[in-house]
């Protein structure tokens, strides 16, 4: 038997990631974005074995995020077993998709949808991928969203009860677009300086937010942020002026891509002749969840 499993990407908008807490779970940004619905899928099948171990299948690599989330959870297995993994990644890594969280969370759910160790207690599986994701710097608070789906405000950092997520919910297309050449988010985390940016550019917009959030708040928010944090590549700047002349685009955090609403096929048209890459999706209301 195979257990199936699928997590949306992440998008941030703005954030800043606090003084990291005393534990991973109370570790985390402060922040706004979305899900949406091209993520990562998963696929686990379980047999016994002497030693247990993680196996890639197919075209598979093993991410030591996915490794260490996966290996955690395996510690509570009664017998040695070997966990047969696939991944499908609809999006790029390194480009602030939140795949990197896309593909730990999702492996955990079809991992706990074979061995039940959990019993499919979300917030078991969430606490085990946010650690790894923290663990690496590789991610401060996609998992939170993506336990939830919709668009998100993160208000405190880490997982509740100590970190607190606002969730709005928003039928809306929008693209994706990216450059060749990513942006590695823990050059930029472990970066002191970056972080008192970050901070100084994102605290008014939040503060200043007033009511739910939406697609044109993320937009409008994040673009400011953008270039107050001083993150705008040339690339970046190219996206947004092409997607701007069509609808409203920002930088996506944190990559060398954007996210724009719009016209989004005379926005596709032109990125494409300007040899950038992208995807039409939606927002996606649903969050992490297992298929069979």
């Amino acid at each position: 038997m195979t257990s199936e499993a699928f997590c949306p990407g992440h998008i941030t908008s703005l954030f800043y990631p606090p003084e990291p807490g005393p534990t991973p779970e109370t570790t985390g940004s402060r922040g706004a974005g979305t899900c949406i619905a091209l993520g990562a899928r998963a696929s686990v099948r379980v047999e016994n074995a002497n030693v247990t171990g993680i196996v890639p299948v197919g075209n598979t690599r093993l991410n030591p995020v996915v490794v260490m989330a996966l290996g955690e959870y395996l510690q509570s297995a009664p017998d040695p077993v070997q966990a047969y993994l696939g991944l499908d990644l609809e999006l790029p890594v390194g480009q602030g998709f939140g795949m990197s969280g896309a593909m730990t969370f999702a492996s955990l759910v079809a991992l706990d949808g074979e061995l039940g160790l959990v019993d499919g207690n979300l917030d078991a599986l969430l606490a085990l991928a946010h650690s790894a994701e923290v663990a690496f710097c590789t991610g401060l608070g996609d998992v939170v969203a993506q336990a939830k789906g919709g668009i998100d405000v993160r208000v405190r950092q880490g997982l509740p009860p100590s970190g607190e997520v606002l969730v709005a919910r928003q039928e809306a297309s929008v693209l994706v677009a990216w450059d060749s050449e990513p942006l590695h988010t823990r050059s930029v985390l472990e970066d002191p300086g970056a972080r008192e940016r970050l901070e100084r550019a994102c605290l008014p917009h939040l503060e200043a937010m007033k009511g739910r959030p939406d697609l044109e708040w993320l937009l409008e928010a994040g673009w400011a942020f953008a270039q107050e944090a001083g993150l705008v590549s040339e690339a970046v700047r190219l996206m947004t002026t092409i997607c701007n002349a069509h609808g409203r685009s920002s930088q996506v955090m944190l990559g060398n891509s954007v996210f724009a609403a719009g016209d989004l096929d005379a926005m596709a048209e032109e990125l494409g002749s300007e040899g950038f890459s992208y995807r039409m999706t939606r927002i996606e209301n649903d969050g992490v969840r297992l298929l069979s």
